[in-house]
């Protein structure tokens, strides 16, 4: 990936263009950085509406690239979405500046950690990765499961098995843990991720007590989740980062669980927006309302099934329905995957697919106790690389 990208950059470096990284600003609208970078507000006015509001959904301190020419030029600015796609601004051959959506050019592997623990499991991890965001994934896994202050021995093992991406070299994005296997005090303490993307222990009971229910009584789903998909018919990429409820005008909107109301108001995109943050640290979103409910204000605590409001298609909207959002951060993730089960248990096919995960994952866990890597850490069974240039040209990076 790294010559690929050398080779994309070669013919700009050469004469005399420079690469500037830079995070996007919490809480900047599109509108404003255009403003600020002193390009034509027009590439956001000529968007489609669902690139439009797709703008809204860019991470605060998402890692941004410019290329700067001569005479402090910018020639071009991509800004990551998700961990999928991102904007593109370039300036293009009819000498004016152009905007689209273009997949991340990306590497990904999957690894498998093993820690004998010296301290606590956060600050091993950490220490031995680099990675918050895999100590804290592991944390929350086994909280209220396991004694992270003084149930361990020292030497008892780690093991997680995860997959990361990488961008330019560095990780990228929030990784994505298959399993994790921890010892406390002799006994094994398991968690897997399912194909529902659910975490489960070993028995198949679920890990998550924190669930949440529809937002509408009565729902109907008209689309789904997509961090990608690639439009057949128009040639080019789209996402769709949220499930949309349809329903009548007018339809209350329940809040999914208990938290507390951190934004109430508009945006140019989703139009009347609520986020709740929740207990276990989500965010939700609700859009296109037509009003919310009397006394929803920022700070107002909410519970779980309480009216927030009512729908409607104020904003970038076609048509009524809510818009439903969930966020880890300010990462958006599928919505349907903290969704109550409408049953405990698995069925029998279901059954089928999650034992054959647990045991996939319980392969590596063993293979990783029995290596017992001493100066290396980390290590990999299988990699797998991705790299999309289906829209990259040799002039752009």
């Amino acid at each position: 990936m790294g010559r690929l990208l050398a080779l994309f950059l070669l013919p700009m470096l050469l004469f005399g263009a420079s690469i500037k990284p830079f995070k996007w600003n919490n809480g900047e609208s599109f509108l404003t950085f255009l403003e600020r970078k002193n390009l034509p507000l027009s590439l956001y006015y000529n968007m489609d509406k669902d690139d439009q509001k797709l703008t809204e959904d860019i991470p605060f301190s998402a890692n941004c690239q410019m290329l700067i020419g001569d005479k402090n030029a910018i020639k071009q600015i991509l800004i990551p979405v998700n961990d999928e796609l991102q904007f593109q601004i370039y300036y293009s051959t009819k000498k004016r500046y152009e905007i689209k959506v273009i997949p991340i050019v990306s590497e990904e592997n999957t690894e498998t950690l093993y820690i004998p623990i010296k301290t606590i499991p956060y600050n091993d991890i950490l220490a031995a990765t680099g990675s918050k965001n895999l100590a804290s994934i592991f944390v929350k896994m086994f909280k209220g499961k396991v004694n992270f202050k003084n149930g361990f021995k020292e030497g008892e093992p780690i093991v997680m098995v995860y997959t990361q991406k990488y961008r330019l070299g560095k990780p990228f994005s929030m990784p994505q843990v298959h399993g994790a296997m921890v010892q406390v005090s002799g006994k094994q303490y398991t968690a897997y991720l399912n194909a529902d993307g659910r975490f489960y222990d070993d028995k198949g009971a679920q890990f998550e007590k924190f669930l949440f229910k529809y937002p509408i009584r009565t729902p109907r789903i008209t689309s789904g989740f997509s961090k990608s998909r690639y439009h057949p018919i128009l040639h080019r990429y789209r996402a769709h980062l949220g499930v949309d409820f349809g329903a009548r005008p007018g339809t209350p909107i329940l809040a999914t669980g208990d938290g507390h109301v951190c934004f109430a108001g508009r945006s140019s995109g989703y139009g009347n927006t609520i986020k709740i943050r929740h207990t276990n640290g989500l965010i939700s979103l609700y859009a296109h309302q037509k009003s919310f409910r009397s006394g929803i204000h920022v700070g107002i605590s909410v519970k779980q099934g309480e009216v927030i409001g009512y729908v409607g298609s104020s904003g970038l909207s076609s048509g009524p329905h809510l818009h439903f959002g969930m966020y880890s951060g300010s990462t958006a993730i599928d919505p349907m995957s903290v969704m109550k089960r409408k049953t405990e248990g698995f069925s029998g096919k279901e059954r089928k697919i999650f034992m054959a995960i647990r045991d996939k994952i319980d392969r590596k866990f063993t293979e990783a106790l029995r290596l017992k890597p001493i100066k290396k850490h980390i290590f990999n069974f299988e990699n797998t690389y991705y790299v999309n240039t289906d829209t990259f040209k040799p002039q752009l990076f």
